[in-house]
């Protein structure tokens, strides 16, 4: 006669709940010790993610189809290097000048990202990757005044909103993880449009 044996499944969901709690217990604790560093790395994680995916969905017939793997690296070093560092003092620095008990401090905070920030932030992030990508500086260039304003259109129209519940509804240590998360969908596009414009050059 067999015995019958309890069913693992609640007992599992109950061990993978308790990691991804003590998961992200750990991440909090990181971002409030460690916050530069912490939002690097997961800046740097999402991008490469982005782009590889951006790759897998328009490939890139220049290569074949196959993955460049040095657009991976371009898109996570400026991750790692500029926009995770730097998006974490911006809000920091909005937060400070902009307090929230400033008259309209919603729209001006918005505001202030979308036309002080963004444009020149924008160029900074092109003429990386294209210069990390091996375009060199000549090349950088042509990409940037052939996607630059189209972009920069793109993202004042996607990002406006996004940035309005990021800047003035989610707490500022967390910010910068929710705006890693919506860039996921971002770079995805921006990738894709870029590889696109190349497509049709060729």
């Amino acid at each position: 006669m067999s015995v019958p044996r309890s069913k693992p499944g609640p007992i599992k969901n109950e061990i993978q709940e308790g990691l991804l709690t003590r998961a992200f217990k750990e991440y909090v604790r990181l971002l409030a010790e460690r916050p530069v560093i912490t939002k690097a790395v997961t800046n740097s994680i999402i991008s490469a993610f982005g782009n590889v995916v951006s790759q897998i969905l328009a490939p890139d017939p220049t290569t074949g189809g196959k993955i460049n793997w040095r657009s991976v690296f371009a898109y996570s070093s400026f991750g790692f290097l500029v926009n995770g560092p730097l998006i974490h003092h911006f809000y920091a620095y909005v937060e400070k000048i902009l307090p929230k008990d400033k008259p309209n401090v919603a729209i001006k905070r918005v505001l202030f990202d979308r036309f002080v920030f963004a444009p020149p932030f924008l160029l900074l992030f092109l003429y990386y990757v294209a210069i990390v990508e091996g375009a060199g500086n000549e090349g950088a260039v042509r990409k940037i005044k052939e996607t630059y304003w189209l972009i920069l259109k793109l993202n004042w129209a996607v990002w406006s909103f996004v940035q309005y519940f990021n800047m003035n509804y989610v707490p500022l240590k967390f910010r910068t993880v929710f705006g890693n998360l919506c860039a996921l969908v971002w770079m995805i596009t921006i990738s894709v449009l870029r590889r696109r414009m190349a497509a049709k050059q060729n």
